[in-house]
């Protein structure tokens, strides 16, 4: 296991400034990631980027070797940040090696990491994750069965557990702030993003009553999939400002390095409530509900007054209460990681001889060809046809038996020295 290691940029370490600048707009990300995994020579990389992380998981055949490792990775992911800069967020990092990495992602994809401890969504943002890398082939097979075996964790703690009992999330945190501010159900809620966030946040809402939405989204198809299975509008992100529908609500999750909902947008939202209603009262009781990292809304706007926002700052300490609630569990969910970690411990070694052992059937036919057709070609020649047909089949029987008997061999051995 000490090929893997993770550096994690979360609340629970990294300052909310400093975690906000380290994520880069999504048209650049693979070509940051491809060199962060060259400036460190990784055999395999994962990023895992969510509301309130971001985590680069490595797959090193000897990380330890690598002097700086932590500054190489930020210094190709962030190429145009200063050295000062480059070493406050270095400060503000998270490391783990090896085993310390395995146990680390089981506990996030279990949620026990999370901001929210008990939250499911993590699951599936793991998983998704790992897809997403793997398809702009960062990965490599140690990064593979590392995250099989964190899923099948993960399922083990939410289902052997309570853990995830009355579930709660940063989305769910947020509505219940929402309760108390009692908005109407017919509240005139705009949401931009149309990723899991969002489909947890309309579901959430739509079961409590709430009808009347309208999704916008940089890519169209990926919004018009989520209005489609709540009977709701969709809209391209860049109509926005041309909208003339107003808002009530407005919930933003999307990965921008940038602010998408600046004072300017909030202008241009409301303009047409205040020409309806011919006053600047129309201006007031807007929420904005910003569950980005880095955060989606201009701070400027945040600090005017002009909004009521709830931000995943305000989080916090809700999700320290959920955390008092959940105390019980997390010992449980800890001894089936700790299991899981043996485990993997086992895979692992089994792994490394199924790949050392990858050349055997090549050398034994390389052997197989050379006593055929050189060392014994005389001798074979004058045989008769029938004795060659026999001889034929006794090698190729002999040739499968040894292909078979070293990885035999060594997976007794592996068993015997896990007991």
């Amino acid at each position: 296991m000490n090929r893997y290691k993770i550096l994690a940029f979360t609340l629970h370490k990294t300052k909310l400034k400093e975690l906000e600048s380290l994520f880069v707009e999504e048209n650049i990300l693979k070509t940051r990631l491809e060199e962060v995994k060259k400036s460190v020579s990784a055999e395999g990389l994962m990023y895992l980027g969510t509301c309130h992380r971001l985590e680069l998981i490595f797959s090193h055949p000897s990380p330890e070797k690598i002097q700086d490792f932590t500054l190489k990775a930020l210094q190709a992911f962030h190429p145009e940040w200063n050295k000062s800069k480059l070493a406050l967020v270095a400060s503000q990092v998270a490391e783990y090696n090896g085993e310390e990495a395995v146990n680390h992602l089981f506990q996030v994809a279990s949620s026990l990491n999370s901001l929210v401890v008990g939250e499911r969504e993590i699951i599936t943002q793991v998983r998704s994750a790992y897809e997403w890398s793997h398809e702009q082939k960062l990965t490599d097979d140690y990064i593979r069965i590392l995250i099989r075996k964190t899923i099948e964790t993960a399922k083990k703690v939410y289902t052997q557990t309570k853990i995830s009992d009355k579930p709660v999330s940063v989305m769910s945190l947020a509505c219940r702030r929402l309760q108390q501010w009692n908005i109407g159900f017919d509240t005139r809620v705009l949401m931009i993003g149309a990723g899991q966030t969002a489909d947890v946040m309309v579901k959430y809402l739509s079961k409590h009553g709430f009808t009347k939405f309208v999704i916008f989204n940089r890519t169209l198809k990926r919004a018009k999939e989520l209005a489609r299975r709540y009977n709701v509008e969709a809209l391209p992100l860049s109509s926005i400002y041309k909208y003339q529908g107003g808002f009530d609500l407005l919930i933003t999750c999307v990965k921008s390095a940038r602010p998408v909902v600046t004072e300017k947008l909030y202008h241009a939202l409301i303009a047409n409530d205040i020409h309806k209603n011919n006053s600047p009262a129309a201006k007031q009781d807007k929420i904005i509900v910003d569950l980005g990292l880095p955060m989606n809304t201009e701070k400027a706007l945040l600090d005017s007054g002009m909004v009521r926002s709830i931000t995943m700052k305000d989080m916090k300490e809700a999700a320290a209460n959920n955390l008092t609630e959940r105390k019980k569990e997390i010992a449980a969910a800890t001894a089936i990681i700790k299991s899981a970690i043996k485990e993997f411990s086992s895979d692992i070694r089994s792994r490394k001889v199924e790949i050392a052992m990858r050349e055997v059937p090549v050398k034994i036919k390389e052997i197989k060809s050379a006593a055929i057709t050189s060392v014994f070609q005389r001798e074979i020649d004058a045989l008769s046809p029938g004795s060659r047909e026999v001889l034929e089949k006794v090698v190729d029987y002999l040739e499968k038996k040894y292909i078979s008997l070293p990885m035999q061999m060594a997976k007794k051995i592996l068993a015997d020295s896990g007991n």
